[in-house]
């Protein structure tokens, strides 16, 4: 009887732990992004010495999804500085359970994301007056600089503008 009891116990400190697990690994890809305008994503960034790096990139887009692993590495290899990435998705509102969401976790994306939702006619110009709309697109900020490179990036471009924005160099 003690051993029935026992294996008992085994199953069910198993079944906890798988169970955990579980929880744990899905977890980390429940990510929530909220669907917000232009001027709520202006406000997810500051004009201070903290290094923002915002792309601009959709899911249908493959040099966006081409260049996105290097966006993680820099992500990575920052995480300790000032330093904040924003993913900003410009799929339809509607796909983000069914697309955008099942995206990030089969990548690993795991930074800040965000959809943009809102007329590209008027926030386009306020990003640069030369670009226009291609994707992907990007845009660094730091104190009142500001770089914007509406082309696909690679890790060592990524690297090298940052470099240059955390020394002032820009």
């Amino acid at each position: 009887m003690v051993r029935i009891s026992c294996m008992y116990a085994q199953k069910n400190i198993l079944f906890l732990i798988m169970f955990s697990a579980v929880l744990v690994s899905t977890k980390s890809y429940s990510q929530d992004i909220e669907t917000i305008n232009f001027e709520q994503l202006e406000e997810l960034w500051d004009n201070n010495d903290t290094l923002y790096v915002v792309n601009f990139w959709a899911t249908w887009c493959q040099p966006c999804v081409e260049e996105l692993p290097d966006f993680m590495r820099l992500n990575n290899d920052y995480q300790n500085e000032k330093f904040k990435m924003i993913l900003v998705s410009l799929d339809f509102p509607k796909h983000i359970n069914t697309r955008v969401k099942p995206f990030l976790k089969q990548n690993n994306i795991n930074t800040k994301v965000v959809l943009l939702d809102d007329d590209p006619n008027i926030w386009i110009n306020l990003i640069s007056k030369n670009w226009d709309g291609a994707i992907p697109a990007t845009l660094f900020l730091k104190n009142n600089k500001r770089a914007f490179h509406p082309k696909q990036l690679t890790y060592k471009q990524l690297i090298t503008i940052t470099q240059n924005l955390q020394q002032n160099k820009l």
